[in-house]
């Protein structure tokens, strides 16, 4: 009797652990640092910059960073990414497992990190030393109420440049965005605290929170 109760104690922790990692929760030791360069950017096509279908910013962020990172290649279409995404709930919600998944499918590399237990200074670092490695960050983001994944693409003093899938439409081509002002990459510019205040309060609850994945060329 002990020992049945012994294994299915082993299997109710392994099963904890396994949620557990599932949803994000243990956090990355890391130790960033701040990089010397103050300005620097990853390019990205302009005519990439779309405007996503209904709850769809997973595979469009895996567009943007397969566009990215296999530039010998045609970009994959969204659109045929979303209908290869897997780890979706209802209304098209996708799990970072299913963008994890589906990135490995295009080919790229990707290393996953969660920040919560890190400063927010800490946490530009971070974004700012992987953008210098010339490896794009998908983020899950909270943004007009909503989870969102969008790409990190560049920085520079006081903030950062993105593929936000979410931006608004370009009257001119309604499948395609507008360009923020600032964006000298991309079509969105946050600054430094715009993006903290979205990053942190990405996830829900314990899970997910601060998580990034950084992609690269396998």
């Amino acid at each position: 009797m002990k020992k049945k109760l012994k294994v299915s104690l082993i299997i109710l922790i392994l099963l904890g652990l396994g949620a557990l990692a599932f949803l994000r929760s243990f956090p990355s030791l890391i130790n960033p640092h701040e990089p010397d360069i103050q300005t620097y950017s990853i390019h990205m096509d302009e005519n990439l910059f779309y405007r996503q279908s209904l709850n769809n910013c997973g595979p469009y962020s895996v567009m943007a960073v397969t566009s990215i990172l296999r530039n010998d290649e045609a970009a994959p279409d969204p659109e045929v990414l979303a209908k290869q995404m897997k780890w979706r709930i209802r209304k098209n919600m996708t799990f970072p497992q299913g963008v994890i998944s589906l990135l490995h499918d295009n080919k790229i590399k990707t290393k996953e990190y969660v920040l919560y237990t890190k400063s927010d200074s800490q946490k530009i670092s971070f974004l700012k030393e992987q953008i210098l490695h010339d490896t794009p960050i998908i983020l899950l983001i909270r943004q007009h109420g909503i989870l969102h994944y969008v790409t990190v693409l560049g920085y520079d003093e006081n903030g950062f440049m993105l593929y936000d899938s979410m931006q608004e439409k370009s009257t001119e081509a309604p499948d395609h965005t507008i360009r923020d002002e600032k964006a000298s990459e991309g079509n969105r510019y946050f600054t430094n605290q715009e993006l903290l205040d979205q990053w942190n309060s990405g996830g829900v609850k314990f899970a997910f929170r601060n998580w990034c994945v950084v992609c690269k060329k396998k």
